[in-house]
């Protein structure tokens, strides 16, 4: 019988034998089954271990105890308290995993008009920011504006850090050498423990009472210098975001930007690309928009010798030149998956989106066989009707648009996408992993934009539709969207779009809660409660290339 087993055995048959969503109902069978269970650390860190595909280090940090002891210390918390942190956490990843229903919380008009600190823009930058100890922060900066500070969302600890308020700062960055104007850059965030590494000595502080230095870094690269689509670069640099933490309660900020010089081959100089980083060194980038049209040329950099390595490929069959796409790292199966993007010499007048589906699969720098494969998942269903003037830079052999019985078997009950979901693979469409099988691809595509959202099941390449509640935001593309994975939120902000009002940038800032039905009270932000919903984009609006905007939209030139 199974409730005369040891406690330990008990628990590791149901973590290996069960799938995630029977395991909640299994603790309710019977009383002593739950009592076993429910309080076990044990358990609950097999599970997380399992399904969400963290290391252990993870459930232990700060953070997840500062949700019920307030910040206490590690010793002083029980082994019930710590159980029910994790269980917190797996009831609230296993939602993002499943991605049933997802819920837009609409940020107050006020708020953003009078007290946040970045303006509205587009083609600019963000990304989450980890360091030791569970310290989280998300950072905007760039775009097509003259603002050159880096605003900065301190996270508070703990997986309940949504009930109470996240401030915002904003500050000035000294820079290595002339600060630039960018816009369509990428910014890819490094792991905490590479971090610390680099500055072990640098931006010390003389103020006494010191308890802690934590060092936050992220990578950008690329973007366009000029406007009109001009003067593209392919310059590395590098944003380093320090935290003082006192002993007197006190914290204290710096940013810098420092430009690498580095090794190797000189990558294309591109916008409007993806830049991946894989196995916490390698960062990989993919495609983007160049002096005169879209490119696919894969690059790779060592972050640790800042060198770039060239990589070559194994197949005749490639994607065709492309930007405003996505790549997504999925770890478990070892791959790349890119999603959609589109052609052309700039983002609205030429070109075309594709909802295409890829999966990229290369071996690392160093191995026997250096080879990167590409694999087409699902063909590309949009018109080929458009204007494509990117034919003089696209240096790819394969057309995305033509058709072949080997695409016809790529495109299933479980791959088929309407006009309107193809927008959310769209150009300068949002894509975020919520978890190790899980992808959520948001907004997106130029004429029309869209506020729709899919999702993306990774263990069996098949599309995941969400129910969405809320009011819906405005249609948009070229905006940021931030996952904040231990809270369950989304961040989004700015964007373009171009039926509205004449076409306008965007300043509204929303929030996507992923697990509504936990029934969180979401208090970080003011919130408008009564904010109408934007019309969704129809199959029709989608495939006419229009959208009705409404007069309550809410546009900031």
């Amino acid at each position: 019988m199974l409730l005369d087993l040891p406690e330990q055995e008990c628990w590791q048959a149901i973590s290996v034998y069960l799938p995630a969503k029977d395991i909640l109902s299994f603790l309710c069978v019977h009383r002593n089954i739950n009592n076993c269970l429910s309080s076990s650390v044990s358990f609950w860190r097999q599970a997380l271990v399992r399904d969400q595909g963290v290391d252990d280090d993870y459930y232990m940090r700060e953070r997840i105890l500062a949700s019920d002891t307030g910040g206490g210390e590690r010793s002083t918390a029980t082994a019930a308290t710590v159980a029910d942190g994790m269980r917190q956490a797996y009831l609230l990843h296993s939602y993002m995993s499943n991605l049933s229903s997802v819920k837009w919380l609409p940020v107050s008009q006020e708020m953003q008009q009078r007290q946040f600190p970045i303006k509205a823009r587009k083609g600019h930058n963000s990304c989450v920011l980890n360091g030791p100890d569970g310290f989280k922060s998300l950072v905007i900066t760039g775009g097509f504006s003259d603002d050159e500070g880096v605003t900065l969302l301190r996270l508070q600890k703990g997986i309940k850090s949504h009930t109470s308020d996240w401030g915002w700062t904003r500050l000035t960055p000294r820079y290595s050498s002339e600060p630039i104007f960018v816009y369509g850059a990428s910014l890819t965030s490094l792991p905490a423990a590479l971090s610390t590494a680099m500055e072990r000595d640098r931006f010390m502080k003389d103020r006494p009472g010191l308890l802690k230095k934590t060092v936050a870094k992220a990578i950008r690269f690329g973007g366009f210098k000029g406007g009109r689509y001009t003067n593209p670069t392919n310059e590395l640099w590098v944003l380093t975001i320090v935290d003082y933490d006192y002993e007197d309660g006190t914290w204290d900020q710096f940013a810098a930007w420092d430009k690498i010089e580095t090794n190797g081959f000189s990558p294309r100089a591109r916008a409007f690309h993806s830049a991946t980083l894989i196995h916490e060194r390698w960062l990989v980038v993919i495609g983007g928009m160049a002096n005169q049209g879209s490119c696919l040329e894969e690059s790779i950099l060592d972050t640790k010798t800042w060198k770039w390595v060239d990589m070559s490929l194994g197949c005749e069959c490639v994607p065709s030149g492309r930007h405003g796409h996505s790549v997504i790292w999925d770890k478990r199966r070892d791959r790349l998956v890119m999603f959609g993007g589109g052609s052309g010499t700039d983002l609205l007048r030429s070109g075309c989106d594709n909802n295409e589906i890829w999966e990229l699969r290369m071996t690392m720098p160093g191995s026997h066989e250096q080879m990167w494969e590409w694999l087409k998942l699902r063909k590309n269903t949009l018109s080929s009707g458009c204007n494509n003037d990117d034919s003089g830079d696209d240096d790819s052999n394969n057309d995305s648009d033509s058709s072949s019985e080997e695409d016809e078997e790529l495109i299933d009950a479980a791959m088929n996408l309407s006009s309107a979901e193809s927008l959310c693979l769209g150009r300068c469409h949002n894509a975020m992993k919520l978890s190790p099988d899980t992808v959520l691809l948001m907004f997106g595509g130029g004429r029309p934009s869209t506020n729709g959202m899919l999702g993306y099941d990774l263990s069996k390449d098949a599309i995941i539709r969400p129910r969405v509640n809320g009011p819906l935001p405005m249609p948009r593309f070229t905006g940021v969207a931030s996952l904040l994975e231990t809270e369950g939120y989304i961040l989004v902000h700015g964007g373009f779009n171009k039926e509205a009002q004449g076409g306008s940038t965007i300043l509204d800032m929303n929030v996507l809660d992923l697990a509504p039905a936990l029934r969180r009270n979401f208090a970080a932000f003011p919130l408008d409660e009564g904010r109408e919903s934007q019309d969704a984009v129809s199959d029709d609006a989608a495939g006419n290339g229009q959208y009705g905007s409404s007069s309550r939209a809410f546009l900031y030139l």
